[in-house]
């Protein structure tokens, strides 16, 4: 099929000196508050290409990586072949789920896309070739990734495209800048033992606002996990403090009643002694005495050593009680200053990112007064029911997986040249 290219305001082709200049303007002023993509509302759709991981908890011999053909289906055990081309992942997971549960009850399945089908750009641009998708990826993002026009860039302006890597860039930095900003409150919530409270300003911009929340939440789970970490471990070692005191107390209990045997027994000998003078008893119940004597010292002096020990243990225990908060307080102070540094370098990386914003803005201003112009246009060649269909699209329409996008530029003067 063959697409001519066609000078139409709402079609794809579109002249870049003065596209570009309403870029820089609309992008400068609306960095903040950019309206999110149509695409961000829908489902991912599979495509032929795509790798499926599924698991089916309840039965692994039916868990595994299965790619999807280029019929659209998939080879699933017991079930067969499955169209899962043009379905989303809830779909094919609840057909699947459905299916199985005809024949093995009780099983629950998940399906996530483990790798996306690559897409390719062909046509006058610098990088031809294959490249990775992702879901939201759109004409002149990939057009951007090729390298953009292969023409010498003397002759071509592209602002455009230079502006639409710039807000990305400035778009990941910001979300950047903002995890640290999180991630310091939770770190100095940990150093000064408080709760972790953190709430999104009423100016986050709507299309970042799910994103942030999910840093904000992400962070709050962390925090709470090591905080019951930490309760974790202070409770075990007050467990072990609980019963080295027991301990403690039998120890000093029994030391007791043996020094009161250890004396009853002094008197014992001293009275043998007298009557083994007084030749009223012999040596050797004197010297059964002084043996029961010294056995009763000995367990006393053993004794003694157990209960040093077991002192000695509760100390090490409340030392370890002060550690655990000494090192969750050292932990947090030594990543805050890394945050510290790293907060730093991402506003410095935004102030020049807006500066570059800004010099992409000038260029285009000196660009719309040019004569020249240069028509650019997209087409997509796409996989429908198995066969290759191409269809034209404009620059910000969506790339799906498996797509080859083909870029091509017609000079002033030229004749139109027709897509083979």
């Amino acid at each position: 099929m063959s697409i001519k290219q066609k000078n139409k305001s709402n079609g794809i082709g579109f002249r870049i000196n003065r596209t570009v200049a309403a870029w820089t303007f609309s992008s400068l002023l609306l960095l903040s508050s950019t309206v999110s993509p149509a695409w961000a509302e829908e489902p991912y759709k599979i495509a032929s290409g795509d790798v499926l991981q599924i698991t089916v908890y309840g039965d692994a011999g039916l868990s595994g990586v299965f790619p999807v053909g280029v019929d659209g289906t998939i080879g699933y055990p017991i079930l067969g072949n499955i169209a899962v081309a043009d379905h989303s992942i809830p779909e094919v997971t609840g057909s699947i789920s459905q299916a199985l549960l005809q024949h093995i009850p009780g099983l629950s399945v998940s399906v996530a896309v483990k790798e996306y089908a690559p897409v390719f750009v062909i046509g006058d641009v610098q990088k031809p070739g294959k490249y990775e998708y992702r879901p939201g990826m759109i004409a002149l993002e990939l057009f951007a990734l090729s390298g953009g026009l292969k023409q010498d860039a003397g002759k071509i302006d592209a602002a455009g495209v230079q502006l639409v890597a710039a807000r990305q860039d400035y778009s990941d930095t910001s979300l950047q800048l903002f995890a640290q900003e999180v991630r310091e409150a939770r770190l100095k919530a940990e150093l000064d033992d408080k709760p972790f409270e953190y709430v999104l300003s009423s100016d986050t911009p709507t299309e970042d606002r799910d994103a942030r929340q999910g840093v904000v939440d992400s962070e709050r789970r962390l925090f709470d996990l090591r905080l019951a970490t930490l309760a974790s471990q202070e409770q075990a070692l007050k467990a072990q403090t609980q019963n080295y005191r027991e301990e403690i107390q039998t120890l000093e209990e029994s030391t007791r009643l043996r020094n009161d045997e250890i004396s009853l027994l002094e008197k014992n000998v001293n009275a043998s002694q007298t009557l083994v003078d007084k030749g009223l008893t012999s040596q050797s119940t004197l010297r059964d005495t002084q043996r029961q004597l010294s056995a009763m010292r000995r367990d006393s002096l053993e004794f003694g050593s157990f209960l040093a020990r077991a002192k000695q243990n509760e100390n090490a225990i409340q030392q370890n009680l002060l550690a655990l908060r000494e090192q969750r307080s050292n932990d947090a102070a030594s990543q805050l200053r890394d945050i510290d540094l790293d907060i730093m370098r991402l506003r410095k990386k935004l102030s020049f990112i807006v500066q570059t914003m800004s010099e992409i803005g000038a260029s285009a201003q000196r660009a719309s007064t040019r004569e020249e112009s240069i028509k650019l246009t997209f087409s997509v060649l796409r996989n429908v029911n198995g066969d290759y269909k191409e269809t034209e699209l404009s620059e910000h329409d969506p790339i799906k997986a498996g797509d080859i996008l083909r870029a091509q530029l017609t000079m002033p003067g030229q004749v139109e040249k027709k897509i083979n």
